[in-house]
């Protein structure tokens, strides 16, 4: 198992997982932030089936910023706090720490989400 690769797993209403890893050379410092606060249980805010997103309480900087993601990818949102999923590729108007990214086979499972569901991520 290598040590810059994390596998997590993320569940949608403890019924849907979903596999994916987060990759700790693309912003080390936030991963670990992150990492310190799983598992987390947020509540999920899907915006209009391009990303959906989960508020998180960590306070972390812009590192190694980006704002163009590909389908399938995980980042952090320093601004609003928050962790987000891409569901399509997309250009973001904030910059975001690019964090990870979700096993491609699992991604449509998150386009059937809507507000009022649990989004749980953990280690595995």
């Amino acid at each position: 198992m290598s040590v810059s690769r994390i596998p997590i797993l993320i569940t949608i209403n403890n019924a849907i997982d979903i596999q994916g890893e987060l990759v700790r050379h693309l912003s080390p410092l936030t991963i670990k932030k992150i990492i310190s606060c799983f598992p987390i249980s947020q509540l999920i805010i899907n915006f209009q089936n391009k990303y959906i997103q989960i508020n998180l309480e960590l306070n972390t900087g812009i590192e190694k910023p980006k704002n163009i993601f590909k389908k399938g990818d995980i980042a952090f949102s320093p601004i609003s706090n928050s962790i987000h999923i891409f569901l399509n590729d997309y250009i973001h108007n904030n910059q975001l720490n690019h964090i990870g990214f979700v096993k491609m086979d699992h991604l449509e499972k998150l386009t059937k989400t809507k507000a009022g569901d649990i989004l749980n991520i953990r280690r595995i």
